[in-house]
């Protein structure tokens, strides 16, 4: 068990016991994004045209042209004119919305593979709502079996760069170099080890603070190995071959981080093809895991194509679904605690059957909690899209919804982490969230943090830990509804303005970060205090007093020397004037 950062130095306890709340689904069998019967493989949520609700992609294969859905913010969806988005063809599996020009709205990527294997992906700039196809440059003119996209500040530059899993040839990977201009990364393992890649995803697994990637292969014919790639800074990746994640060998389609067992790091489902056995595997902290799928109860698979993590029934654990190929039932699993699941035997959500592909969760008729989304094929016979409804746990569990808007990092604010601290039943229960532009087999979630609270009225602590090294601390923060939370503002109230208050101590982003030898931070005081600046280890253990005295107002700087600090991520805490400030730094080899 590791304990969450030293933003909040509180006892952890795994998890909450389980909520008996009922919960339930309803099947929505009326509407445009339930009847159309086309092949259709990617489902990606995100507020294409800026109304604050989440909209849908779909993509389709076999040649027929994608779709758009628009929410009208009351769950109805209806197709939209998107006009180059609908109307290229392509044999499109999926791809991702995400804020490349970092101008405040999703740019769309599509994948398009397919036997022949002559159709470029497709780039469209969003320009407030109206798609602009992107014909010139990496990678709107890429041709290849490509399969899924994933973005991620891979060399935390402030720009989403790109990565392309493709099928039986090299990966792709594409640095921003600000706005849409895109360069190829031509050397390294991630784009030179081959492989069969279906899926992809990126996620901080060992906690250095900066985002990971995970490919999911399948050969179908011996189970090639997935990769594990750990990002080392400054652009520079290592091929990860530690058992058992780099020793991993099915046929795997994709997978899922999230902390399922509540003690601060990201665990990872994997969805397995050709009736082999799906998995889960329990991060042990540093990125050490152990494989928990027997232990678990999830094992029994399928033809598993998309998994897809969401606390549906508010109670504070994070449960999973599985989506299944070849007309079997998809599987919904509710976890009872400590990362042990119960399947859902009933209901038309594990009884429909489909030849299901993608799934992603989303608000959509903005009444809090999680709605599901499946995609399916249409062989043998044509079949339409599901879209479950949830129906909730009668009130008697409260959740919280929080949107992050980056300022130095992204604005769409992907691998940013979101911390919550909640007494649920009784118990002091932490929840990780960390935000993703893709969440399973060309799936994407909507980026809206969600956080069941069970039987908790109010968050004790909220913690936004952004890409490049900025942590913000609210407290008391009331639930229900959703919050939207800048980078830098005041870490004291969400009720406040966004703006700088004069009378908040301010705790600045130490330069350099990361750092080798050393680095400096400043902090301001708006009157005499006894201030207190401390230096955490992500256990939340203080590794050093970095100053401690009574100090006039104004500005103050301190200097951390990285002398006997391993490699990772660190907490840098100011406590003056009875108010706490936290910023993250990270030291490098």
């Amino acid at each position: 068990m590791r304990p969450v950062p030293a933003a909040a130095l509180s006892a952890l306890i795994l998890c909450a016991p389980l909520s008996a709340a009922a919960q339930s689904f309803t099947r929505i069998t009326t509407g445009d994004a339930v009847t159309d019967a086309r092949y259709s493989e990617g489902a990606l949520w995100d507020d294409v045209d800026g109304d604050g609700d989440p909209d849908l992609f779909v993509a389709n294969i076999v040649g027929e042209d994608n779709l758009l859905f628009l929410n009208d913010g009351s769950g109805t969806l209806t197709a939209a004119d998107g006009g180059p988005v609908t109307s290229d063809g392509g044999f499109s599996y999926g791809g991702c919305l995400a804020d490349f020009d970092d101008d405040g709205d999703p740019d769309l990527y599509v994948v398009n593979g397919g036997a022949s294997q002559t159709t470029a992906n497709f780039l469209y700039r969003n320009d407030g709502g109206t798609f602009v196809r992107i014909l010139a440059g990496a990678p709107a003119t890429d041709l290849g079996g490509s399969w899924s996209a994933a973005p991620a500040d891979y060399d935390l530059d402030g720009d989403l760069d790109l990565f392309v899993a493709n099928y039986n040839q090299n990966n792709a990977l594409y640095r921003n170099d600000g706005g849409l201009s895109f360069a190829a990364v031509t050397s390294g393992p991630v784009v030179s080890d081959g492989g069969a890649s279906l899926g992809s995803s990126w996620a901080d697994y060992d906690d250095d603070g900066d985002p990971d990637l995970f490919v999911f292969n399948a050969d179908f014919a011996s189970g090639v190995v997935n990769f594990v790639y750990r990002n080392d800074g400054g652009g520079s990746f290592a091929r990860d071959l530690t058992a058992p994640l780099g020793t991993a060998a099915r046929n795997s389609v994709s997978g899922a981080w999230g902390d399922a067992d509540n003690d601060g790091d990201l665990d990872l489902f994997v969805a397995n093809y050709s009736n082999q056995n799906n998995q889960f595997f329990r991060n042990d902290g540093g990125g050490a895991f152990v494989n928990r799928t027997a232990a678990s109860g999830i094992q029994a698979g399928g033809s598993s194509v998309c998994t897809a993590l969401a606390d549906w029934d508010d109670d504070g654990l994070l449960d999973v679904f599985f989506s299944n190929d070849l007309n079997g039932n998809n599987q919904l699993f509710r976890n009872t605690g400590d990362a042990v699941f119960a399947a859902v035997a009933t209901g038309s959500i594990v009884g429909d059957g489909g030849r299901s592909n993608a799934s992603s969760w989303a608000d959509v008729d903005a009444d809090g909690d999680l709605d599901l989304y499946v995609t399916n094929g249409d062989q043998p016979s044509a079949q339409s899209n599901f879209l479950y409804r949830n129906d909730g746990s009668g009130g008697a569990n409260h959740r919280l919804r929080v949107r992050c808007v980056g300022v130095a990092s992204t604005r769409s604010a992907i691998g940013a982490r979101v911390r919550a601290k909640a007494t649920i039943d009784g118990a002091t229960v932490w929840q990780l969230r960390e935000v993703s532009g893709q969440t399973g087999y060309n799936a994407q979630s909507s980026r809206v943090a969600h956080f069941g609270l069970g039987d908790a009225a109010v968050v004790d602590s909220l913690v936004i830990e952004w890409p490049l090294g900025q942590v913000d601390v609210y407290e008391q923060v009331p639930a229900g509804g959703t919050i939207v939370l800048v980078e830098g503002t005041d870490p004291t109230s969400v009720s406040e303005s966004a703006g700088v208050d004069a009378a908040r101590i301010r705790l600045h982003p130490a330069r350099p970060n990361p750092f080798r030898a050393g680095t400096r931070v400043s902090f301001t005081l708006p009157g005499r205090a006894r201030a207190e600046l401390t230096l955490h280890d992500v256990a939340g253990r203080r590794v050093r007093t970095v100053a401690s005295s009574s100090l006039p107002p104004g500005v103050h700087s301190a200097t951390i020397d990285g002398a006997g600090l391993a490699t990772g991520v660190y907490f840098l805490v100011l406590r003056a004037d009875g108010r706490t400030a936290a910023t993250a730094v990270h030291r490098v080899r």
